[in-house]
């Protein structure tokens, strides 16, 4: 007889688990709170503007990491990879300037990159390098950095671009979680440029590579045939949602979606969840839910004592933070001159609600193609952890706003034809330094879970990739 496994949580977390777990001969039911399976993966046709689809939420995920490259090669899908054409800016107080080639998320080997982005002064700081002493253990990214490469480096460059993934600031997460390759050098007290440069040498990049809502230039040499730095699908990245619930469905598994979870339970004769309708055991339980979520359906099913394993666990996922965001959504129509690029980010520094755009039919393809000429759809980022004065805001003022310092950003002159909000409360786990001994620490605490997992994207990585990997090594697991 087939093991029966519950899968808590329908975003590409839970759906991936679901997916690994059908795939080994487990009889799965998938519990969503929500009437719509995907999470962050989530879809829109503009208002009929785009019946194809386009993302509201994640719109991408990282070319070089196998594990989505493999998962929609398993579905039968085909990816679609961004234009070359486009290239994303950085907002400069001197105004927009290309977001500088021949960097690691913003940290260069070469100071002369940084030329047109940083003052004289800033360039000089990063080509004098100060090394500090070696670190043990894990040290805040954006303080490290500054102390090596100076304030303007990290205020102007690696804020946007590498707090811009958590919509947070970099100089409040980790440098192990966020810049891995140069952990080394802090660790050593050895150079970062030389690290970066080690780095670049070992794998061909192109212009703004690993830079969420950016683009990439067609460059000269051998940079032109580097493999994309993005991969999508037609239809938006959220097509793996419905590609993964058809085959689930096809394969026997149930999915009950509009069906919030009130508690999860381990330790008793069998795991078991309970919903508004009552309690149903299982072989075994994922739970695939954001940490502040995941945290209140173990309280609930954990008994009284203060030092039972699920008490333990709980305790550690109440110290994962969240930010929340917002992405605006809109179509877009010329009266002249057209958009140029794939897009920019806004450092912290220069104020406003927007801390980012991506001009998405200029960076795909195959949206373009299925709008008429001279409509673009442009998508534009709100919201940064300790910054949530917007979230008061009503939809229409946040559209307003947004949509003029967007203008202002950008010089458009045309009309805005059709927009919409997609607030994401919570959805952005914050990496604060000494994050990977906290997973550690979770991991080791759940592991005393009888028949319980915990997967999702504040463990092993924000990404696409990274919440497919842990997904399935967690199924993986619970199996053998």
């Amino acid at each position: 007889m087939p093991q029966s496994i519950a899968v808590v949580g329908g975003g590409v977390s839970g759906l991936t688990a679901a997916f690994t777990a059908v795939q080994r001969g487990a009889a799965v039911t998938v519990f969503e709170a929500s009437d719509v399976a995907g999470g962050c993966l989530s879809r829109t046709e503009l208002g009929g503007h785009l019946p194809i689809g386009a993302d509201d939420g994640a719109e991408a995920s990282l070319y070089r990491r196998p594990e989505a490259r493999d998962l929609i090669e398993e579905l039968g899908l085909s990816p679609v990879f961004p234009s070359r054409a486009h290239g994303s800016r950085l907002v400069t107080p001197h105004g927009p300037a290309p977001i500088p080639a021949g960097t690691l998320m913003g940290v260069p080997a070469d100071p002369e990159s940084l030329r047109g982005v940083l003052s004289e002064d800033g360039v000089a700081r990063v080509r004098d390098e100060v090394l500090t002493p070696a670190i043990e253990g894990d040290v805040s990214c954006g303080d490290f950095l500054a102390a090596r490469l100076g304030d303007e480096l990290v205020d102007r460059v690696l804020d946007p671009l590498i707090g811009g993934v958590y919509a947070g600031r970099c100089r409040d997460l980790s440098l192990e979680a966020t810049v891995p390759a140069l952990l080394p050098a802090a660790r050593a007290g050895t150079s970062v440029r030389e690290a970066v440069a080690e780095v670049l040498a070992a794998r061909t990049r192109t212009s703004g590579a690993d830079i969420p809502g950016a683009g990439t230039r067609a460059a000269a040499g051998s940079a032109a045939e580097a493999p994309p730095v993005f991969l999508s699908l037609a239809g938006g990245i959220n097509s793996l949602v419905s590609s993964l619930t058809d085959v689930l469905t096809a394969r026997g598994a149930v999915l009950r979606r509009g069906t919030p979870v009130r508690a999860v339970t381990a330790g008793g004769r069998m795991p078991a969840v309970t919903t508004d309708a009552g309690v149903e055991e299982f072989d075994a339980v994922v739970v695939a839910l954001p940490a502040w979520s995941a945290h209140d359906v173990l309280t609930a099913g954990a008994p009284a004592s203060r030092d039972s394993p699920a008490t333990a666990v709980t305790a550690l996922l109440r110290q994962v933070d969240y930010a929340t965001s917002a992405v605006l959504t809109g179509v877009v129509r010329d009266r002249g001159a057209g958009l140029d690029g794939s897009g920019f980010l806004v450092p912290p520094d220069a104020g406003g609600l927007v801390k980012a755009s991506t001009f998405s039919s200029n960076k795909w393809p195959w949206m373009a193609d299925a709008l008429p000429q001279g409509d673009h759809v442009v998508r534009v980022s709100i919201g940064r952890k300790g910054d949530e004065a917007w979230t008061r805001q009503d939809d229409g003022t946040l559209v307003d706003e947004a949509f003029a310092e967007w203008r202002k950003h950008t010089g458009y002159d045309g009309d805005l034809v059709h927009a919409e909000i997609r607030r994401w409360e919570r959805a952005l786990p914050q990496y604060r330094p000494g994050h990977a001994r906290l997973v550690g620490s979770i991991d080791a605490a759940a592991a005393h879970l009888p028949g319980v997992a915990v997967t999702g994207s504040y463990l092993d990585g924000v990404g696409i990739p990274a919440c497919i990997g842990r997904a399935r090594r967690t199924v993986v697991r619970l199996l053998s």
